[in-house]
C-alpha cells in the first residue's frame, strides 16, 4: 500500500533533499517532488495530480506568502498544507492559519516532530508545533502593534517594524541583516512584507509613511 504523497516547496534543494530522506525513513509518505518557486510549484500542480501534503516553505524568493497560500486553495483544493516557518516568524504562522493550512511547523523542530507534524497535516488532522504556538501565543498577547487593530491601521510585527526603521535611515538590506542577524534574503521577505501592508511600492513611499507616522523618531 502506498503512502501519503508528498510534494515539497523550497528554494533550497538541501531542504528538500532533507525532508524527503526524513520521511522517506519515516515511512508512509511517497515522495512525488519539489518545486523552488512559486512558478513551479504552479506547474507541477498543473500537469499532475495534487499530493496529499505539500510542504511549504514560508520564505520562498520574489513571492507573497499570503497571495500564494491563497493561490494553492485554487490551484490543488484538496491537497492538506503544512507552513514551514522560521523561528521569529509568528505573523506569519498566524496569517497561514487564516488562510487554510493545516499546520505550521517551526524549522527549529526536531526529526520527530517534523515526521508527526506531517503525518497528522497529510491525514487531513491540525498541527502547530510547540514553538511555532509559544512563539504566536507571544505575538498575540504581547505585540505592541496589536492595539492598532481598533484604530485599522496595519498591524506590524515587531521585527517588521525593526525593519522599516532601518530601511527608512538609511540602512540597506546587507547592513540589516548583519545587524539583526538575519540572512538578507530574510530581511528582504520583511520588506517586501512591510510594504505590502502599508501599501506603499518604493523606499520614498516607505519614508513618507513612517514621517507622518512619526516613526523616526527616537521615542
Amino acid at each position: 500500500m502506498k503512502g501519503k504523497t508528498v510534494l515539497i516547496a523550497d528554494d533550497f534543494p538541501v531542504v528538500g533533499m532533507g525532508l524527503k530522506k526524513i520521511l522517506e525513513d519515516a515511512g508512509g509518505f511517497e515522495f512525488k517532488g519539489s518545486a523552488d518557486s512559486a512558478y513551479a510549484l504552479r506547474s507541477y500542480l498543473s500537469a499532475q495530480k495534487a499530493p496529499d501534503l505539500i510542504v511549504v516553505d514560508s520564505n520562498i524568493p520574489r513571492c507573497d506568502i499570503s497571495e500564494l497560500l491563497s493561490r494553492l486553495r485554487e490551484w490543488a483544493p484538496t491537497s492538506n498544507i503544512l507552513l514551514f516557518c522560521a523561528a521569529d516568524e509568528e505573523f506569519t504562522a498566524l496569517l497561514g492559519l487564516k488562510k487554510g493550512v493545516k499546520g505550521v511547523i517551526s524549522k527549529c523542530a526536531g526529526i520527530d516532530e517534523v515526521v508527526r507534524a506531517c503525518r497528522t497535516v497529510a491525514y487531513g488532522g491540525t498541527y502547530v508545533s510547540g514553538v511555532a504556538a509559544e512563539k504566536m501565543a507571544e505575538y498575540i498577547s504581547q505585540s505592541p502593534f496589536t492595539a492598532e487593530k481598533k484604530s485599522g491601521k496595519p498591524i506590524l510585527s515587531a521585527r517588521e517594524f525593526m525593519v522599516m526603521r532601518k530601511l527608512t535611515t538609511g540602512n540597506n538590506l546587507s547592513e540589516i541583516a548583519r545587524e539583526l542577524k538575519l540572512s538578507p534574503k530574510t530581511v528582504s521577505t520583511y520588506r517586501e512584507r512591510l510594504m505590502a501592508k502599508l501599501g506603499v511600492k518604493t523606499l520614498a513611499g516607505l519614508i513618507r509613511y513612517a514621517l507622518q507616522n512619526d516613526i523616526l523618531s527616537d521615542s
